[in-house]
């Protein structure tokens, strides 16, 4: 029997001078510390998620990530904001309230390449 496929991956590279960035800088000089907890700790979880999106519509989802990131709902609205924003994450998808990062997926491209399979690409939406 195979084991199934799975578009997740354990570990995301976390360079150096990542908080050098831009997405960080502003992060940090809007919710010090907490912008840049959330956004690490979101990564961590686009990067275990099956295609590396969150569908914040799902409410357990939603509160899953609050709770991780030690973030309140209004907060954590508020960093997402900024983040579809600052393209950290895909604006269009999160007028739907789904969150996903071609930028991560960028960086674990090798993952795939090892995997002998192509990355995930981006969630569709459609009216269902």
């Amino acid at each position: 029997m195979t084991r199934r496929q799975r578009d997740v991956v354990e570990y995301f590279p976390h360079d150096a001078g990542a908080s050098d960035g831009d997405t960080i800088t502003i992060l940090e000089s809007q919710f010090g510390n907490d912008g840049y907890a959330f956004w690490f700790k979101l990564l961590e979880r686009l990067a275990a998620a099956e295609g590396h999106f969150i569908d914040c519509n799902d409410s357990l989802k939603w509160q899953l990530l609050c709770a991780k990131a030690h973030s309140t709902p209004e907060k954590a609205i508020t960093i997402v904001d900024m983040l579809a924003n600052l393209n950290a994450i895909d604006r269009e998808l999160w007028q739907s309230r789904l969150i996903w990062s071609q930028h991560l997926v960028d960086n674990v491209a090798t993952v795939y390449r090892n995997r002998n399979r192509i990355p995930p690409s981006n969630p569709l939406v459609t009216d269902k």
